[in-house]
Order: structure tokens, then C-alpha cells, then sequence
């Protein structure tokens, strides 16, 4: 299987083998596979015979027969073949199929040596994703995420348009992946571009590159995915021009780039992801309807964490398998009781992130609660008051907590730390509802202590 695997990576070879078995039977005076990309002059891949005229255009001359290349469903090349002098006329029916079905073959040879060459040079784990090893499909979750698991396995192997909808750490990332690796597009590139990590001038020329007559032409995502899958994170930051053109891809398979010029073919599945409620910045101006529908085909929700926490002991032991070669420690009953109360503000990445701290800490067959970092006993709930602090406010209370830990939860040695005063550091424990943390805390350090 290596060698077979050499010898079609080899793409000169193989195609030079195809002129070979098409002379053999037509008795060509030359031919030629010419090849190119979008934007980029032809160039000869490999070619028969000394004539020189038989570029991408010469079957306007006599005597001569092409046949498009097609590995990607579109046009990527030409097969220019030129018949002797005396031999049958190209349009005679059984020359013009034996080319024809040279060329059909080269087409299939391209298409494979890019396969195999996204395979072994990209890095792009898509195409060797099993979704069965995922945490995505861990059998016995719960309803909403067999329903999820249904809907990815039934939009895969389609053309539609999918949109991912959840909060931040659910998934969606990887869902994508997923589906990807589900389609008949596995084998080209799987593309992602983050929308709201660029200004609408560099999203625009990421994704839709940009003419000569703007300034030195780039080349665009859409271009670069061409046969295969782009994924836009947060596509709600688009700004209205920006989903204007996004929408004209998925209508009419067509795209202008930055600065106008010449239309261009998109050839490629999008899927798109958001955390936002699409559905209210359609009701506020700020997305569109038309493109929302477009987008929302084939809609699928990942649900936070915290909205099923029964799922939470079974993808701890899923994620502390995975990060451990030999045999995983287990959850103890109280353990798996803290981590099902947990809000899990980061969701499924932070219970993830967890489980691999935990293996790496934990020397015993079983995690019990003194195993446990102390900020998972005084998180509360999902829904209470903690969820409206900002940002900083939960910076400052992680430092708060991080502090009393690292002092035994003795508010005065705390307060020194951080260089607060006794009443500065009480405020801040009654402001962020720690006392029973501090209360927890002391008693654990108590019974270690005995």
C-alpha cells in the first residue's frame, strides 16, 4: 500500500502513463495535460511529441482534440491531444472517447493526488477524524445531544448549509470537523476563518481576496477551500456588506473580490457557527434575514454543560481515559457530585481541560474530593448572580479566591498578599458570596491538619 501510495503521489508519472497508453492507440503527434490554478497562467504538467502549438486553446486547429480536466467538478486543466496527418478526424467518434476518457482518468488521478497530498502535508487532522472517538458521540448522553449527534450524521453527507449554534467550549469547532470528515468533500482542504477576530477590510480580503485594481492581488479563502469545506466562526460579526457578499456565495455560487473585478466561482460547502442569537440580531437590524435562512438550512444546537449535567460524570470518564496510556482513575461518588453541580461557565472544553490537570496530579485509582481544585466548590449554580459579573470582576474574584487558598482561608494573611486592608478583602468576600467557600475551606483544612 506505501509503494501504491509513492507511485500516485508521483503525478507526473502517472499522467506521462496515460499519454503513453493514448498514443498507443491513436498514434498521436503530440498531446499535452495542462494544468492551472484560479488566477494563475496554464502550465504543462507533462506532455508528448515537439509540437509546439498545442497550448490550452489548440483545439481550434485541425487535427486536434481536448477534453477538460475535471478532479474537482470544476475545470482545473485540459487534455490536448494531435492526431497525425492521414489518422481519422477528430471528430470522428471513437478518437474524441478515447480522449475523453483519458482525460476522465487524469481527472480522477488529480483528484486523488490531492487527497493524498492534504493527507501528508497539511496537517489536517479532519480527514482522519473517527466522530465516534469524539466526546461529541459518547454513547448515553443525554436526549438533546443524541438529537445533535442525528442532525450532524444526516447534514454530513449533503450540500447543505449548516449552522452551529451554542455557547463558547460546546463543540462547534469540532462538530464541523465532524461533518467534514462525514462528506463526500473529505478529501479537499477544510478552511476556518474566525469572523469576529478581524476588521470588515481584512475579513474581506481573507475571504474573498482581492483584485488587481486594489492593490497586489491576494487570493481568497473561498478560492482555497475550492472542493472542499469553509468554516466561519461567529459569522454574526460579519458587518452587513460583508454578509451581502456571503450571501451572493451561497445563492449564485459566485463572489466579487475586494475592489471589483472579474466574478468568480465559489466551488465549496460553507458551515458557520455563532454564540450569538442570530434570531434577535435579525429582530434588531444587525444580521439578515435572507442570509439567516440561508445559513439556517440545517440549524443544530449544542447545549451548554450546565443544561445537562447528567452528561457531566460520563464525559469525565471519557476525557480521563483519553488522557491516560494505562488504566484511568476513576470519580469517586462525592467527587462526581461536585462536578455535576458545577455551573461549568467553559463548558465542555473546561471540563476537558480538568480531567487532563487531574491525571497529570492524581497518583491514586480514584479522585476524591481533597483531588479537586477549590474553585469548583464554591462556583454556584449556573443562573444565579455570578453570571452577571464581568469580566473583571471574575478576574478579581479568581484572584481573591487563589489567594485565600494559597493562605489556608485566612482572610488577614490573604488580605497582606494581595495588599488589601481587612475591610477591602471582607467586601470583596461578601461582593462575590465566598463565605461559604472560606467556611469549606477551613474545615478541609482542618480535618488535613488532624
Amino acid at each position: 500500500m506505501a509503494r501504491l501510495v509513492e507511485k500516485a503521489l508521483d503525478l507526473e508519472s502517472v499522467l506521462e502513463g496515460i499519454l503513453l497508453r493514448l498514443d498507443q492507440a491513436l498514434e498521436l503527434r503530440g498531446a499535452r495535460f495542462w494544468l492551472w490554478e484560479a488566477g494563475d497562467a496554464p502550465w504543462v504538467a507533462t506532455g508528448l511529441g515537439q509540437d509546439h502549438d498545442l497550448g490550452p486553446d489548440a483545439v481550434n486547429h485541425s487535427h486536434v482534440i481536448g477534453a477538460p480536466l475535471l478532479p474537482l467538478g470544476r475545470e482545473s486543466g485540459r487534455l490536448v491531444a494531435a492526431l497525425r496527418d492521414g489518422k481519422p478526424d477528430p471528430d470522428h467518434g471513437s478518437a474524441r472517447r478515447l480522449v475523453n476518457a483519458a482525460a476522465q482518468l487524469a481527472s480522477s488521478v488529480l483528484a486523488l493526488h490531492r487527497d493524498l497530498s492534504l493527507r501528508r502535508h497539511s496537517g489536517e487532522n479532519a480527514a482522519e477524524l473517527d466522530p465516534a472517538a469524539t466526546h461529541l458521540f459518547v454513547p448515553g448522553q443525554s436526549e438533546a445531544m443524541v438529537r445533535a449527534q442525528e442532525l450532524i450524521s444526516k447534514s454530513a453527507p449533503s450540500e447543505a448549509t449548516v449552522l452551529l449554534l451554542g455557547p463558547l467550549g460546546v463543540g462547534k469547532a469540532l462538530a464541523a470537523q465532524i461533518i467534514h470528515r462525514l462528506s463526500h468533500r473529505r478529501g479537499g482542504p477544510l478552511l476556518h476563518l474566525d469572523c469576529s477576530a478581524w476588521g470588515p477590510a481584512e475579513l474581506e480580503r481573507r475571504l474573498f481576496g482581492r483584485s488587481a485594481g486594489a492593490g497586489s492581488p491576494t487570493g481568497s479563502l473561498l478560492e482555497q477551500a475550492s472542493g472542499g469545506t469553509l468554516y466561519l466562526q461567529e459569522v454574526g460579526s460579519l458587518s452587513l456588506p460583508l454578509q451581502a457578499k456571503l450571501l451572493q456565495v451561497l445563492q449564485e455560487g459566485e463572489y466579487e473580490p475586494a475592489g471589483g473585478g472579474e466574478i468568480r466561482l465559489a466551488q465549496v460547502r460553507v458551515l458557520a457557527s455563532s454564540t450569538q442569537e442570530l434570531e434577535r440580531n435579525v429582530a434588531q437590524g444587525s444580521f439578515r434575514q435572507d442570509l439567516f435562512y440561508r445559513l439556517g438550512v440545517m440549524p443544530i444546537h449544542l447545549p451548554a454543560l450546565h443544561q445537562r449535567r447528567a452528561d457531566v460524570p460520563l464525559l469525565a470518564d471519557y476525557f480521563l481515559a483519553r488522557n491516560r496510556e494505562v488504566q484511568a482513575p476513576r470519580l469517586s461518588s462525592q467527587a462526581q457530585s461536585v462536578l455535576t453541580h458545577y455551573a461549568w461557565p467553559g463548558n465542555v472544553a473546561e471540563l476537558e481541560n480538568l480531567c487532563g490537570r487531574l491525571v497529570l496530579l492524581t497518583n491514586t485509582p480514584e479522585i476524591g474530593l481533597d483531588d479537586l481544585p477549590s474553585f469548583l466548590f464554591y462556583r454556584e449554580a449556573a443562573g444565579t448572580q455570578e453570571q452577571q459579573l464581568s469580566r473583571l470582576e471574575e478576574i478579581e474574584k479568581q484572584e481573591v479566591v487563589a489567594a485565600l487558598e494559597r493562605n489556608n482561608w485566612v482572610q488577614s494573611h490573604a488580605a497582606a498578599e494581595l495588599g488589601l486592608t481587612l475591610r477591602q478583602i471582607g467586601y470583596r468576600v461578601k461582593k462575590f458570596g465566598l463565605e461559604n467557600a472560606i467556611k469549606k475551606g477551613r474545615n478541609r483544612t482542618q480535618d488535613v491538619a488532624l
